[in-house]
């Protein structure tokens, strides 16, 4: 038994140096000595599983427990062992079963908690995981793997500040773990933008900024993981995100070059979440690779494309979304849903969203034909719905968007699969045939920044909603305006805020002291940070004027107090831009280099204001010193927007109807390069 003891703690030293041939051959002297020792057959076991040999391993797992059944030794390491390979093996019961005798003889054992854990959190029991990961850390209060398998389990129902607390305890027992940075910053990132969301179903006439500490926690937890892992793409373009929020562009402006420098090491591989991606990287290249990088490692296959005849005379169009409620997308297209000649197309609603009662919910239904419910369906029922429905085009509203169904489009429900408008910029996804656009956000030549087809429209490719009221202009003095000063407006999200044209803003305010800043920040940090920036440029911090949240109709009426509104690159103003120019307040915009930074020239154009377009960051600053200097301008553009309202291209929406279906009856008819629609 002494050459036996002595043979064990050799090879245990030996393994633990990485010398695992040595090791093995020495486990082997220990069963040639002692042929069923259940110890040396469980480390054989183990290195047979990490060859590969799962069969192998489990003969000799099954050996090594009934040995230690035999000899009265503890048989729960031989028991997780066996759990560890029914996981391998893609066998969850055996696994929970072996997991749960591993128990039965040690409660609370650590590693079986942590095992259960997570078998339950990735088959969706987020309660039992909580459950066993609780049960676990009692016994083992700074295990790292229950602690993250907990904060993940408490994210995802729904316990974002508890998740922070047990991520937090994670990264505390393993700092040099970037994956658990990567968690703690997702999920203070996620706890942040929910408290936001609140404020905003809430509407409260009072400023409502989510818990102070939040997003600076996430900042710094992005920061440590890229710091970790300087090679992963992800954790740069969280980290640049997550400062952005938060204007603090010391932190962004490297994260962003960081992004662009892996792009250009490796761009066949570079990968980049799409929503950053449109924010973060202004080369359309970069953009493209990260986006297709990103979708073919996330989302399903497609299948082959489908070769399916035109069905009937009227055009059979379905659209896809998430938005059918009181969302921005809704109230920009819910015209041209209503405008569809009913005697040529045939609409259908596949609508992936909660029905949250409201009046625009009601007025789409209204709207469409058919109204398709598919919220409750799995992504292959629901393209069997959408597929029974023999659809000529089948229009995706999300894209890379939060709630996108847009790996239904996998499956191929339709002969003909298109995106509009909901993401700004390509899908890079090969079920996505068309990409619908305008000769502004993609003029010619700009082929090469997108995976699929472009479909132009004439004019701009934004629907708007002609019809939708316009409020009375509210009282400066209810918004927290100045009565008498220049208000320069920009209402889009802290993350389009980028140094370069905050410090134009600022060098104006500086200059001109009748002239205030009216911004949307909702984030604590964020505030102090602009606030700082503006003493630091000689501006006093009480010239920037925060807007709460408020309902859209209060939004346009606040709205009108604006004399001039904002742009932005590289991610321009969308929807904020179009309801300035609604509430007759001009955008000065400057032309960008991607989708996503040429709409505001777009939206310019079709008002009739393409003069407060810009080429340049030196022209923009030069025009916006012009019109600050010229209030007789700014009240001419004004009243040109008043006037024309019903006849600016960007607001005839029946126009606009009979354009956009010409482009679906076009693509219908088949798509330039698609020789498998018929």
């Amino acid at each position: 038994m002494i050459r036996v003891r002595d043979l064990l703690e050799r090879a245990i030293a030996l393994e633990q140096r990485g010398e695992h041939g040595a090791a093995r051959s020495l486990y082997e002297q220990v069963l040639a000595e002692v042929p069923e020792h259940p110890g040396a057959l469980l480390k054989i076991a183990l290195f047979e599983q990490a060859a590969g040999e799962l069969g192998a391993a489990h003969a000799i797992l099954e050996r090594a427990l009934r040995s230690a059944q035999t000899s009265r030794m503890a048989t729960a390491p031989t028991r997780l062992a066996i759990a560890g390979l029914a996981e391998s093996a893609n066998d969850p019961a055996a696994a929970r079963a072996a997991y749960h005798q591993a128990l039965a003889e040690a409660p609370g054992h650590p590693a079986a908690a942590f095992g259960l854990g997570r078998l339950a959190l990735r088959e969706g029991d987020f309660m039992a995981a909580i459950e066993h990961c609780r049960a676990g850390l009692a016994v083992a209060p700074a295990h790292a793997g229950l602690l993250t398998t907990l904060g993940h389990a408490l994210r995802l129902s729904g316990a974002l500040a508890a998740a922070a607390e047990a991520l937090g305890a994670a990264v505390a027992a393993t700092p040099d773990d970037a994956a658990a940075w990567l968690a703690l910053g997702n999920v203070c990132m996620e706890a942040e933008l929910a408290q936001v969301e609140t404020a905003r179903a809430a509407v409260s006439a009072a400023p409502k900024i989510a818990s102070p500490d939040l997003l600076e926690r996430a900042v710094d937890a992005f920061g440590r993981a890229a710091a970790l892992r300087p090679e992963t793409v992800a954790l740069h373009a969280h980290l640049a995100m997550a400062a952005r929020y938060a204007c603090a562009w010391s932190r962004s402006t490297p994260a962003e070059q960081a992004l662009l420098a892996r792009h250009a090491a490796g761009a066949a591989h570079f990968a980049c979440s799409p929503m950053m991606a449109v924010a973060l990287l202004p080369d359309p290249a970069a953009q493209r690779a990260g986006i297709g990088g990103w979708s073919r490692q996330t989302l399903p296959a497609p299948v082959a494309p489908a070769r399916i005849a035109r069905r009937g005379n009227r055009l059979r169009v379905g659209y896809l979304s998430s938005d059918f409620h009181d969302h921005a997308t809704a109230h920009l297209m819910a015209g041209l849903f209503e405008f569809h000649d009913q005697t040529r197309i045939e609409t259908f609603a596949y609508a992936s969203d909660r029905d949250d009662g409201s009046a625009m919910r009601q007025r789409l239904r209204r709207a469409f034909a058919h109204w398709r419910d598919i919220r409750a369906l799995a992504d292959d029922e629901a393209a069997r719905h959408i597929g029974n429905d023999a659809l000529d085009v089948l229009v995706d509203l999300k894209g890379h968007t939060h709630g996108t169904r847009i790996a239904i489009l996998a499956r191929r429900p339709a002969p003909v699969q298109l995106h509009y408008l909901g993401f700004p910029g390509t899908i890079a996804y090969d079920p996505v045939d068309g990409f619908i656009a305008d000769e502004i956000v993609a003029p010619a030549g700009c082929e090469p920044e997108f995976a699929e087809m472009l479909l132009r429209l004439p004019v701009c490719y934004q629907a708007n909603d002609g019809r939708r009221p316009l409020p009375a202009a509210a009282l400066r003095n209810s918004v927290g305006l100045p009565e008498r000063a220049l208000v320069l407006a920009c209402f889009n999200q802290t993350y389009k805020l980028t140094e370069p044209f905050v410090s134009i803003w600022l060098d104006v305010l500086r200059e001109r002291p009748d002239t205030v800043l009216w911004l949307w920040v909702p984030h604590a940090l964020a505030r102090r940070n602009l606030h700082a920036f503006a003493e630091a440029k000689g501006v006093a911090s009480e010239r920037i004027v925060f807007a709460p949240v408020a309902r859209h109709a209060e939004h346009v009426a606040r709205l009108r107090c604006a004399d001039l509104a904002l742009d932005v690159l590289p991610y321009g103003s969308h929807t904020s831009g179009s309801d300035a120019l609604w509430a007759g307040v001009p955008l000065l915009t400057c032309r960008g280099t991607t989708f996503a930074g040429r709409v505001g020239a777009s939206l310019c154009h079709a008002a009739g204001l393409p003069e407060l377009v810009t080429e340049s960051l030196a022209d923009y600053a030069a025009e916006l010193r012009r019109l600050c200097g010229d209030r007789d301008r700014l009240e001419h553009f004004q009243r040109h927007l008043d006037s024309e309202r019903e006849r600016l291209p960007l607001f005839d929406t029946a126009a606009f109807t009979r354009a956009f279906e010409r482009l679906l009856e076009d693509a219908a008819n088949g798509l330039p390069g698609r020789r498998d629609v018929t």
